[in-house]
């Protein structure tokens, strides 16, 4: 079998991987569809190339029963690593942060004590959960908020979260939000979300991973942006 004859084999197998994979219409084209996608941004001219050349393979008539090219196995290699990126799409729950190793706190944490830790960890976010939901997060801007209405200077030793509640909301951020997702959905619908997001001007700070995607069931992981960059 010629590398054309390959190559039309395997760009046939790629089709039928993205249809099923992203229920795409037989109408539809799969490049165009997968170089709007987050994670197949870098390979975008790829994607496109082999398109032609596919085009060109499946459109043009030989020339005394040859094909006017023939593909390299770079890109035949190039195909087969797509369709197993695909088929083997990374999950949220393949990459978070579980719950065990989580740094949280309760409602009746203890404020000064939770930021030293954040300090010594560089924790930049501290989750507040009751029963295991998350009902608030804690940060620099809870910090600032609170020292800024309250007009003082300095956190007290007794200060317990509860004392600050208004200042742990998960909604009202002007810059950033938190978010739930299903702990079981993909990454590259994750990185959709972060995208969407940065577009109408904030950032997702951290990702709240659950069953269901849902704010009143119980915490199972984490994700923030660092932790899904560079995942293939």
């Amino acid at each position: 079998m010629s590398n054309a004859e390959l190559f039309i084999e395997k760009y046939k197998k790629l089709e039928e991987v993205v249809r099923s994979t992203y229920h795409l219409q037989n109408s539809d084209s799969i490049s165009y569809y997968l170089t709007k996608q987050t994670k197949y941004q870098k390979y975008k001219e790829d994607i496109r190339y082999c398109q032609e050349v596919r085009n060109l393979l499946s459109h043009k008539m030989k020339v005394s029963n040859r094909y006017p090219v023939e593909p390299s196995q770079e890109m035949i290699v190039f195909i087969d690593n797509l369709i197993e990126s695909i088929k083997n799409r990374k999950r949220c729950r393949d990459v978070q942060v579980g719950i065990e190793k989580v740094y949280w706190q309760k409602i009746t944490g203890n404020v000064r004590e939770t930021m030293a830790k954040m300090r010594k960890e560089m924790f930049s976010i501290v989750p507040i959960l009751e029963n295991g939901i998350v009902t608030g997060v804690f940060d620099e801007n809870s910090v600032f908020n609170y020292l800024s209405d309250e007009e003082i200077i300095e956190i007290n030793d007794g200060l317990t979260f509860d004392s600050i509640k208004k200042y742990l909301s998960l909604s009202g951020r002007e810059m950033e939000k938190f978010i739930f997702f299903r702990q079981s959905g993909y990454v590259e619908d994750l990185e959709n979300e972060f995208e969407s997001s940065y577009r109408a001007g904030k950032r997702i700070g951290i990702v709240f991973l659950t069953q269901n995607g849902k704010s009143d069931e119980k915490l199972l992981g984490i994700l923030t942006p660092w932790d899904i960059l560079g995942i293939e």
